[in-house]
């Protein structure tokens, strides 16, 4: 069964989204993730290549000829992503077919629309008797 992590509270939430990222390659997770368009693409994209000084991320398009042999894929949609992998969802709607991963990230931000939108996965996921996990971020975050 699908397992749904909600963290609440982000204040950052592509710096938070690296974090996620980082500890999903460091335990050897395939993950995919998904960005609202083009320009968060390339912006997280970047990031993730410069993570600290002394490490990166090593990821792709979904659609990269290296995308089998590499662990993190990004996408504008679902539709790139093959099943089984964990998804980091940065869009702007839940994963319609939850069951199509292992696990589902969602980082809230911290402003109404944020919230908003939270409520509205958090039923939804609910509404198919997954199993969610809440961690509120707003007290752990450096």
């Amino acid at each position: 069964m699908t397992q749904i992590d909600f963290y609440t509270g982000v204040a950052d939430a592509q710096a938070f989204a690296c974090k996620l990222a980082a500890t999903a390659y460091r335990k050897g997770a395939q993950l995919f993730v998904l960005l609202p368009d083009e320009e968060a693409l390339k912006h997280f994209s970047a990031r993730l290549w410069s993570v600290s000084d002394t490490a990166f991320i090593p990821h792709c398009r979904a659609a990269d000829k290296e995308a089998s042999q590499t662990p993190v894929w990004l996408g504008l949609s679902l539709d790139e992503c093959a099943g089984g992998r964990v998804l980091l969802n940065l869009g702007d709607a839940h994963a319609p077919e939850p069951a199509a991963f292992s696990r589902i990230l969602e980082i809230i931000g911290v402003d109404e629309d944020a919230l908003a939108m939270a409520r509205t996965r958090f039923r939804f996921y609910r509404s198919l008797g997954l199993v969610i996990e809440h961690h509120d971020m707003r007290h752990i975050q450096t």
